[in-house]
């Protein structure tokens, strides 16, 4: 019998100039070419990263982000843990607005509340009605997808993304992940707090977000590996995830 060919799907935010950016004090990420290195024989071509920051791109975030050293960072996570982890996507439909020509929120020097507050949200009604919510076990990658991940570039990225209401996120919680994820950006509402992450970091769970082509996943269980950037003594790192469909074993 011919097995399934497998497939993967890049769930990893391109790092680009242009792309989205929270406000300050977080810096914008900008690559520039490397000047000239007189003393190697050969021009040779390299870059600059200047704004690289624990928040650049997809990354992967611990408990001591709330919890300092209280907490764990992300070099105490054992590789293994990090390598196909068996993984359910939830697909969820909020009423998301199309992209606008507005400003990039990054030209802002704090979130504008009143664009906050009309961001559209994800419930637990919403989850819970997802076909394959049955196949959640504890311990999996649970990742939500709100098909926001290709508004990467969009100049309403984070001010129009949708945010999970507090009994998404108790729901979510509820069902002992061990690594969170989304295509969403900004999981609470900056005007209407929500009030969860301290609930949320308490329960030892990972966050992997902000995620992309989450859209594109299927609804049966498959294997996420998300590794991080070897950075010492950091709760948080940019890392590059994907997910294994085909022949997963249960």
């Amino acid at each position: 019998m011919e097995l399934p060919k497998e497939q993967v799907i890049d769930i990893s935010g391109i790092i680009a100039n242009g792309m989205w950016q929270c406000e300050p004090p977080f810096p914008r990420f900008n690559k520039r070419p490397f000047p000239t290195v007189d003393w190697v024989e050969h021009k040779v071509y390299l870059d600059y990263f200047e704004g690289m920051s624990s928040q650049t791109g997809t990354y992967l975030e611990t408990p001591a982000h709330i919890f300092g050293d209280e907490s764990y960072n992300i070099d105490a996570i054992p590789l293994t843990a990090l390598i196909d982890r068996r993984c359910v996507v939830l697909q969820v439909h909020p009423e998301t607005a199309p992209a606008t020509a507005a400003e990039p929120t990054s030209a802002a020097a704090t979130p504008d509340l009143a664009v906050e507050a009309a961001r559209p949200p994800i419930t637990a009604a919403m989850l819970a009605a997802a076909p394959n919510v049955h196949l959640i076990r504890p311990g999996d990658a649970l990742l939500v997808s709100a098909a926001w991940g290709s508004r990467w570039f969009d100049p309403d990225y984070l001010s129009a993304a949708p945010y999970f209401t507090r009994d998404a996120m108790y729901w979510l919680i509820s069902r002992r992940p061990f690594i969170l994820g989304s295509d969403v950006p900004r999981w609470d509402n900056l005007a209407k707090p929500q009030g969860f992450f301290h609930d949320f970091y308490a329960a030892d769970i990972l966050m992997l977000a902000p995620c992309v082509n989450l859209e594109h996943a299927p609804a049966e269980p498959m294997r996420l590996t998300a590794l991080p950037l070897p950075v010492a003594d950091t709760c948080c790192v940019p890392c590059r995830a994907i997910l294994r469909i085909g022949k997963t074993d249960e």
